[in-house]
């Protein structure tokens, strides 16, 4: 629904655009899942793409980051019908990054009040989930396997949550900047939901950032456990998905506005 990258032939024929964020969406449970950084990317997708905005029935943050969270306010501003908004507990809590020219606040662009105002029933959690057809929102993630991927923000992003769907052919994960670290991230899903493989990763890993060892030691600890897909979104970046691309050619997949995946 949002990505960085216009990567796929279907972003010209449907006149999709791409902009600096995430939001996926899944079909059967209608779940979408993050909203992009200004909303005006996620609206012109879904539209050209055949969802109707009051489709979905949840909506899950996956942490307060405004690329994440900035579609809020303008998809709610389409929709005609109450939403419920599932988001860790310090949702609200400021957020800030850095680059060269200094700090930039990077929270959320909306209030509680604003919420209330648009019809939603605000869900917030730091322990584990349930969502319709067997989907669990993570809640917070334990960071005991491996190390955060929360650089250039000014906290560890203990908010940071995934998505984890149960499949016959194993688990699927759905990140959206996976700042928990791929091996945390994936060590819970299956700690939580007791799967024994993985089936897909897909979304947000943020190798941005990383120098090449640690990019190289993630993508052999997701290659070690021989998932059928993966598709790095958003800040996993060009050099990032080029490094999983090298250790998992068989599993790689581009991601981009447009791209679906059958779970």
């Amino acid at each position: 629904m949002v990505d960085n990258y216009a990567s796929m032939p279907i972003s010209l024929r449907a006149r999709l655009l791409a902009e600096w964020g995430f939001s996926a969406y899944l079909h059967e449970p209608r779940i979408l899942f993050d909203t992009g950084l200004s909303g005006y990317a996620l609206i012109n997708n879904a539209r050209a793409l055949g969802i109707d905005p009051d489709e979905p029935e949840y909506l899950v943050l996956s942490h307060r980051h405004l690329d994440h969270t900035g579609g809020v306010i303008k998809f709610l501003g389409v929709r005609s019908r109450p939403l419920k908004i599932v988001a860790h507990e310090n949702l609200f809590a400021r957020a800030i990054s850095a680059d060269e020219k200094g700090t930039i606040d990077v929270g959320v662009n909306f209030t509680n009040e604003d919420l209330r105002r648009r019809n939603v029933e605000l869900i917030l959690i730091r322990d584990p989930y349930s969502l319709p057809g067997g989907v669990v929102v993570s809640g917070e993630i334990p960071r005991k396997w491996g190390p955060s991927h929360a650089g250039g923000v000014g906290d560890a992003v203990p908010d940071d949550m995934a998505l984890y769907i149960d499949t016959p052919r194993g688990l699927v994960i759905l990140t959206g900047c996976g700042h928990s670290g791929p091996e945390n991230i994936v060590e819970y899903g299956l700690q939580l939901t007791g799967a024994e493989s993985i089936r897909a990763i897909i979304g947000g890993l943020h190798f941005m950032g990383l120098d090449e060892d640690r990019m190289g030691e993630a993508a052999d600890y997701l290659a070690s456990k021989k998932p059928e897909l993966v598709v790095g979104t958003h800040c996993t970046g060009i050099v990032g998905q080029a490094v999983i691309w090298e250790r998992m050619r068989n599993s790689f997949a581009l991601g981009g506005v447009g791209a679906s995946f059958e779970i």
